[in-house]
């Protein structure tokens, strides 16, 4: 046989392995198929939940005032105290020199080595 023969024999043979190669694969992950979709589902409303995060905030915060209002204030009373407490342990570390950006959000895509 002459060598191109040998080379396409070959390269059939390697088409035909990969082709049962991807079949077995294909059959092989369809268990993963039920976990996946699950996965998307939870992706999408996560992302669902992003885009809307006022209005579902703006509800959430309206059904808790109808259900419980002193609850509500007591919770805010208490978010308002963490807050300034944070504030103030920020202005601390910063006078000690330990958190130098203190109360300053890093910018995004910024990169300080340049």
């Amino acid at each position: 046989m002459s060598a191109e023969i040998e080379l396409a024999l070959r390269q059939e043979r390697l088409l035909a392995r990969s082709a049962a190669l991807r079949a077995s694969i294909a059959e092989q992950s369809a268990v993963l198929d039920a976990p996946f979709a699950i996965a998307d589902r939870v992706h999408a409303g996560a992302r669902w939940a992003w885009r809307e995060r006022v209005v579902l905030i703006g509800g959430t915060v309206v059904v808790l005032l109808v259900l419980r209002p002193r609850r509500i204030w007591r919770f805010a009373s208490f978010g308002l105290w963490a807050w300034r407490r944070k504030r103030r342990v920020q202005a601390w570390l910063a006078a000690a020199g330990i958190a130098p950006n203190a109360g300053r959000p890093a910018s995004r895509g910024s990169n300080p080595a340049l």
